[in-house]
C-alpha cells in the first residue's frame, strides 16, 4: 500500500514537471513571431546548404507555428532552407537581434538566433558539414572554433 502511494506521488510529480516545462516552452515559443532580418557579410552554411553573403530573413515557416523549425531565406527568395532548433536561454535578454555563427577556417555555420529583447534564443542542430569542418574535413587537422556574431533587426 505504501509503495503504491509513493509510486502515485512520483507519477503526479513527473506529470507536474512535464506540464510546467510545456507551459514554459510554449510561452517562450513566441520568441520568433516576428522575422529577423540580417545582412550577413560572409558566405555561410545552414543544414549542409551553402548561402552567399547577403540579406537574409530568419523566421518561422508559418506565422502560427512554433520555433522548433526555422526558415532561413534570402531577401530575394531564391535561396532557403529549414532547420530544426532547440531553445537556449540567457538571464540577460539581448538588446538587439543577433545571429551567432561558428567559424572554422573560412567556413561559417549559423549556430544560434537571438531575437531582440528575448531571453530565449534558438540553437540550430549541428550539421554533418559543421562536424566535418570542426574535425578538419579531409585534411584531418582539427580546426579551432571561433564564434562570430552578426547584429540583425526585426523585419
Amino acid at each position: 500500500m505504501k509503495n503504491q502511494i509513493v509510486k502515485r506521488l512520483v507519477q503526479i510529480s513527473v506529470l507536474a514537471i512535464i506540464a510546467t516545462a510545456s507551459f514554459v516552452g510554449s510561452a517562450h515559443g513566441q520568441s520568433l513571431s516576428n522575422p529577423v532580418r540580417a545582412n550577413i557579410p560572409f558566405d555561410f552554411t545552414v543544414a549542409n546548404k551553402k548561402f552567399p553573403a547577403g540579406e537574409y530573413f530568419i523566421s518561422r515557416p508559418q506565422s502560427s507555428s512554433g520555433d522548433a523549425v526555422l526558415l532561413v531565406s534570402s531577401a530575394d527568395g531564391n535561396r532557403n532552407t529549414f532547420r530544426l532548433t532547440s531553445g537556449v536561454w540567457t538571464s540577460a535578454p539581448k538588446e538587439s537581434s543577433i545571429l551567432v555563427f561558428h567559424q572554422y577556417g573560412d567556413q561559417y555555420f549559423l549556430s544560434q538566433v537571438w531575437p531582440a529583447g528575448a531571453s530565449v534564443g534558438r540553437e540550430l542542430l549541428e550539421s554533418r558539414a559543421e562536424r566535418e569542418a570542426r574535425a578538419g574535413g579531409t585534411d584531418k587537422v582539427a580546426m579551432k572554433e571561433r564564434t562570430v556574431s552578426v547584429t540583425a533587426s526585426p523585419q
